[in-house]
C-alpha cells in the first residue's frame, strides 16, 4: 500500500489518473474522496458501481464513505483482488494519524504500507508562507513521507527548484526528491510492487513506462549474505540521496537458507521472507536500484560493505538509462 499525500492542488489526482491508465501490469485499488475530481477515460471503464469503478486493466476507483477503514476492508475482501492499494489523503491531512493506523498489528496480514508520497507543488509551494499553520501542515505532509514528488517544474525555473530543495533541506534531512512534470515519474519508482519487485535486470523488462527514460538503473550480485543491521544502518546514513527506490532478493547472515525480499523506498527499508521462492531455488543476492546519476563505483562500495563481500567475490552491472 502506498499512503499519497501533499497539499490541495499540488497534483495528486492527475498522478493517480496516470497510475490508473498505466502499463504496470498491477491490479491496483485506489481510494479516493471524491470521484468527481477523478477524470478516468471513458474507455477504460468496465463497469460502475454505487461507490466503486472498475476498469479494463483489473484496477478499481473507489470512494471512500464514512469511513476509511471500512473502504479499505470493502476493497481488500473483494473478489476480484488487488495486488496493491493507493490511498489519496485529503488535500489538508495531517498524514501522522492514517499511518500509524495502517501501521497497527491488525492489518500486517492485510497489507505492507511500501511507502508514504508526497506530492509538492513546485509552483505554489511558497503561497500562504505567511500562514504558519499551512506552513507547518505542509511540512508536516513532508516530513511523513519516504519520497517527495517535486511536481509541476516546468512551471518554475531551474533556480527555483533548487529553492525549494534547499528549503526541504533545511526542515528536514535525507528526504528523497523526485522532479516531475505533470506527475510523470517512473511508476516503477511510485509503486514497490510488480516486475521491479523481482529484481529483474532492465533487458528483462517487458513493458516500457516512457517517464523512466531519464533515469539509471543499477544492478548489484553477491553470493555473500547481508548483514541486516548493517543493510539497515546503510541504508539511513550512507545510500546517496539521488537513489530513489531498490528492490532486490537477498539472503542474510541470520537466516542464510531463505530468500528476503528488499524493499528501500527514501528512508524506509524493509526485509520480509520471500515466500514465493523455495529456499534451495537461487543462492545469491540480487538488488536493482532506480535514481538519476547513479554511481555504480560508489553503490558497489556501499553495499558490499553490509557483508564484507570482496569486489573479487561479486559481480555488478553498471547502471545505465533506460
Amino acid at each position: 500500500m502506498t499512503l499519497l499525500t501533499g497539499f490541495l492542488g499540488a497534483g495528486k489526482t492527475t498522478l493517480l489518473n496516470r497510475i490508473l491508465s498505466g502499463d504496470h501490469g498491477l491490479r491496483i485499488g485506489v481510494l479516493v474522496n471524491d470521484f468527481g475530481a477523478i477524470n478516468i477515460d471513458a474507455s477504460l471503464v468496465e463497469s460502475v458501481e454505487e461507490n466503486t469503478i472498475s476498469l479494463v486493466n483489473g484496477c478499481v476507483c473507489c470512494e471512500v464513505r464514512d469511513d476509511l477503514v471500512t473502504s479499505l476492508e470493502q476493497l481488500l475482501g473483494r473478489v476480484d483482488t488487488v495486488d496493491y492499494v493507493i490511498l489519496e489523503a485529503s488535500g489538508v491531512a495531517d498524514p501522522g494519524g492514517i499511518v500509524m493506523t495502517f501501521l497497527d498489528w491488525k492489518y500486517r496480514e492485510l497489507l505492507v504500507l511500501d511507502s508514504v508520497t508526497c506530492v509538492v507543488d513546485a509552483e505554489g509551494i511558497f503561497r500562504d508562507a505567511d500562514d504558519e499553520y499551512l506552513t507547518g501542515l505542509k511540512l508536516r505532509q513532508i516530513a511523513f513521507a519516504d519520497l517527495v514528488l517535486l511536481n509541476k517544474t516546468d512551471l518554475v525555473t531551474a533556480q527555483h527548484v533548487e529553492v525549494v530543495r534547499e528549503w526541504i533541506g533545511a526542515h528536514l534531512n535525507r528526504i528523497r526528491v523526485v522532479e516531475a512534470t505533470r506527475g510523470d515519474a517512473p511508476l516503477e519508482i511510485l509503486l514497490g510492487a510488480g516486475r521491479f519487485a523481482e529484481a529483474q535486470l532492465p533487458d528483462g523488462e517487458k513493458a516500457h513506462d516512457h517517464a523512466s527514460d531519464a533515469f539509471d538503473r543499477w544492478s548489484y550480485s553477491s553470493d555473500e549474505p547481508f548483514d541486516r543491521e548493517a543493510l539497515d544502518r546503510m541504508v539511513k546514513r550512507d545510500l546517496p540521496g539521488n537513489v530513489y527506490r531498490c528492490k532486490g532478493i537477498v539472503f542474510t547472515r541470520d537466516d542464510p537458507a531463505q530468500p528476503q525480499v528488499l524493499q528501500v523506498v527514501g528512508r524506509r527499508t524493509d526485509l520480509s521472507p520471500a515466500t514465493h521462492l523455495r529456499p534451495d531455488r537461487r543462492t545469491n543476492s540480487t538488488i536493482v536500484a532506480i535514481g538519476r546519476d547513479l554511481d555504480s563505483v560508489e553503490l558497489d562500495a556501499v553495499f558490499s560493505e553490509c557483508h564484507g563481500a570482496s569486489v573479487d567475490d561479486r559481480t555488478h552491472a553498471r547502471g545505465r538509462l533506460a
